[in-house]
Parts: C-alpha cells; structure tokens; sequence
C-alpha cells in the first residue's frame, strides 16, 4: 500500500496535480487531532513557471491554500463513524489553516460494502473523497466538483 500512497505523492508534487496546485509539501502519518492519516499533502493554486506562466498566475489565479489527505484500510478500520470522523476533522484543520479545498482519498483492500454509498452520499463542495477498491481498480467519489477532478489529476 506504501507504493501506492508514494505514487500519488509524486505525481501530485511531480506530475499531473501541478496543473491544478503547487503541492510542495509533504507529511507522513499526519494526525489532526484524533484521526492520524497515512500521508498528507500541501500546497497552494500559486503555480510557479516560467514569466509568462509567473504573469499569468500572479494577476488571474488565486492565491488558495489546499490539500490532500491519503489513508488505506491497511492503518485503519474504514467504516462510517471513520469516514464522519475524518471528514470531520479535514474541516476542523482546513479552518485552522485558512485551506480551501481538500481531496481525502482512501485506498480499500478489504470489501467496499456499504462504504460507497457513504461516500457517493458526501455533498460537502470543499472536500473531494475518492474511495479506491485496490482489488479492481474502481473509483466512488463524492457528489463534488472536486472529488470528480481527482480521477483527472491524482493517478492511481
């Protein structure tokens, strides 16, 4: 599971997630408060370049401050009061640290169950969950702009 959580570090920092942000930072085992996640990345819609592109991002593109939050079922047991729990303190830390957006994805080895419709039923705006089934290859997200825009941009 490691290498798959690596995997989408690099292409977030390295790949195709420098499209959307310039994730510059990352962290393992990040816990916020009582929820500890595998691995969280950071960044801003700053994106650097050369002139043209520095022009262009300074007087059209916001300054916003985002993030990416990855676990596996692996570290922990993923089930509703996990997920509500999470979600919940993504927002709590988003607030602390003035972040806009959020992708949570949580990579399952184990049967998705019920736990796709939980995450399909998420309507938050500000937080993109993706839900990957190692086993298939199969992507849920949550009904948000964001969580759709992960399949593009977060190779899994």
């Amino acid at each position: 599971m490691d290498e798959r959580i690596t995997k989408v570090e690099k292409n977030l920092m390295m790949g195709s997630g420098k499209w959307i942000a310039d994730f510059n930072e990352s962290f393992k085992s990040f816990k916020v408060r009582d929820v500890e996640f595998d691995m969280f990345i950071r960044g801003n819609t700053r994106t650097k370049g050369f002139f043209l592109s520095k022009l262009f991002s300074a007087t059209v593109n916001p300054n916003y401050s985002v993030g990416c939050f990855i676990t596996s079922s692996d570290s922990v047991k993923v089930d509703r009061k996990f997920l509500g729990k999470a979600v919940a303190e993504i927002h709590s830390y988003m607030k602390d640290n003035e972040m806009k957006w959020s992708w949570f994805l949580i990579f399952m080895t184990k049967d998705i169950g019920e736990m796709g419709k939980q995450v399909e039923s998420i309507k938050d705006q500000n937080i993109g969950v993706v839900l990957v089934d190692v086993s298939s290859g199969s992507i849920i997200h949550s009904n948000s702009y964001l969580a759709r825009q992960a399949k593009r941009y977060v190779k899994l």
